[in-house]
């Protein structure tokens, strides 16, 4: 098994259990805790296949990937039932997973010989996608439309592996590389509530210019 291949399945593991933590938060029962288990972990990663025309799809052809997802999403139900899981927690293991998904995705895009936008924002949606999924199924607002730094994460993260091989830097050592940049500016995110700059103040542009709306 390739460095790449242990990535994507680490990734699978943490965003199912993310998706897990998710819905334990919202007192889903064990059903709902290995449907949105699923598709935090495989969503990306499908969305990716469907647009790069790959079948089949990366979980049916390897169903190692899909009961590494089911799995997860179990232990963590499991462990909720004895322990209080933190909402911090979710959000660390989402980091890790939006990681592993935006190396994973970016190496696969390469691996077709695509150009280097079509790569990168492979790269970037295979990471953000299933959380966009599990976050909508839950009610709550995606983490991507929320004002902390999330997809630039992603986004520097799958740039990084696409010109780290562009310059002759071997796959396992920028995915590692990467996998690692995702992480540390996500979790400084979380640690310290960063967020990019407003476009414009909102409430402002609103009241001026949709006054009945408010």
């Amino acid at each position: 098994m390739t460095v790449l291949y242990w990535i994507d399945l680490f990734g699978v593991a943490v965003f199912a259990m993310a998706g897990a933590i998710e819905a334990a938060r919202n007192r889903f029962d064990l059903f709902g805790v290995l449907v949105l288990s699923f598709v935090s972990a495989l969503g990306g990663g499908t969305l990716r296949d469907l647009l790069l025309d790959v079948s089949p799809l990366a979980w049916i052809g390897d169903l190692t990937l899909a009961y590494t997802a089911l799995v997860s999403g179990f232990a963590m139900f499991v462990l909720a039932k004895f322990i209080r899981v933190p909402f911090q927690m979710m959000l660390y293991a989402d980091a890790i997973g939006l990681a592993a998904f935006t190396v994973s995705g970016t190496q696969a895009a390469i691996a077709m010989e695509l150009p280097g936008l079509i790569v990168i924002m492979m790269g970037m949606l295979s990471g953000i996608f299933g959380g966009i999924i599990r976050d909508i199924m839950a009610n709550e607002i995606p983490l991507i439309f929320r004002r902390d730094v999330y997809a630039t994460a992603s986004l520097t993260g799958a740039i990084w592996v696409y010109y780290a091989q562009k310059l002759g830097m071997s796959m396992s050592l920028a995915a590692l590389i990467g996998l690692n940049i995702v992480i540390i500016i996500r979790f400084a995110a979380i640690k310290w509530r960063l967020s990019l700059p407003a476009f414009l103040n909102t409430a402002s542009y609103r009241k001026e210019n949709h006054p009945r709306e408010l």
